[in-house]
């Protein structure tokens, strides 16, 4: 079972003056090993116009603190779709 969280939304102007919105997600996995455990990653949703793309990683961490603080981060820097796998990776390194 997966849950979504919101935790924040950013607003861009492209090149071409087209409004960009990116919602940042943490997302809660739930695996069961004879308990319930979670594990925890990262989704981002980019809606422009009426298109809507999204990029998500495989769980993280089974902190929440640790993967909530890296959405905040992309959040913070107006990460996109297209670099988020690679920021996410060197973040994941920062943390280890």
């Amino acid at each position: 079972m997966r849950k979504l969280y919101l935790e924040g939304t950013k607003t861009m102007v492209m090149e071409d003056n087209k409004e960009v919105q990116l919602d940042y997600y943490l997302v809660e996995d739930f695996k069961d090993r004879g308990q319930d455990i979670s594990l925890y990653g990262i989704k981002i949703v980019k809606h422009l116009e009426d298109y809507m793309e999204t990029e998500y990683t495989d769980p993280i961490s089974y902190s929440r603190d640790i993967v909530k603080d890296m959405v905040f981060k992309l959040w913070d820097n107006g990460v996109t779709l297209v670099t988020m796998l690679e920021i996410v990776d060197d973040l994941v390194s920062d943390y280890c």
